[in-house]
């Protein structure tokens, strides 16, 4: 029997998403589902994916049901509060249209925008007034997942890049030799902020004895 998945482990799954109410799919890590739903970007490498359990590297309700699983395939249903939030009303923004037309964007609903480090959307736009959404495109939908555990990763290397990509560190690679690691990047990480790096590194990956060249 295989072990059951718990929090603070290391696992690779496939999955692919669809709200509920429509069955349209928005996302996946598989290339034929991709394709046959529509939504393939060439751009895109579709792999299973490899996340900590319990850090939040998944919407809420599937970092849950994971626990205490075993690998193998499930279908999960997830209210709004479980996947990305109901809509809330203080993240609509009313903005001048002048804001707009300082960084040359003509405002028409239905536009992207990002303002301030947020991405939002335009809903609508009357005289010199711009309402943006900041809301997630999909709170208050209910999110289905069909979802392959494909089991538990205890490989030391593995967890130490998966960790590095979590932090959105540019690595050139990771060694592994007599249980020490080695991570060489693409930049040299600043002396004053590579220790706090370095320890949020090893709490994420488990690995203690990991140094930076």
């Amino acid at each position: 029997m295989d072990e059951k998945i718990k929090k603070g482990d290391f696992i690779e799954l496939d999955y692919t998403a669809k709200i509920t109410s429509t069955g349209s799919v928005f996302d996946t890590t598989i290339e034929s589902d991709a394709k046959k739903h529509d939504i393939y970007n060439k751009d895109v490498k579709y792999l299973p994916m490899i996340v900590k359990v319990g850090e939040g590297h998944m919407v809420k309700g599937l970092d849950a049901f994971v626990v205490d699983k075993e690998p193998g395939s499930y279908t999960v249903e997830l209210t709004p509060e479980n996947a990305f939030g109901k809509k809330d009303a203080k993240l609509l923004r009313l903005i001048s249209i002048a804001e707009f037309r300082k960084s040359n964007i003509q405002a028409m609903p239905g536009l992207e925008v990002e303002l301030d480090g947020h991405r939002g959307v335009i809903r609508t736009v009357n005289g010199g007034r711009v309402i943006v959404d900041f809301n997630h495109p999909l709170s208050s939908q209910d999110i289905t997942y069909a979802v392959t555990l494909k089991g538990v990763i205890t490989d030391p290397k593995t967890k130490i890049e998966t960790a590095l990509n979590i932090l959105q560190l540019p690595f050139d690679k990771v060694e592994l030799v007599d249980g020490k690691a080695s991570v060489s990047f693409k930049t040299k990480i600043p002396e004053d902020v590579s220790k706090p790096i370095l320890d949020e590194l090893k709490r994420l990956s488990d690995v203690n004895d990991i140094e930076f060249k």
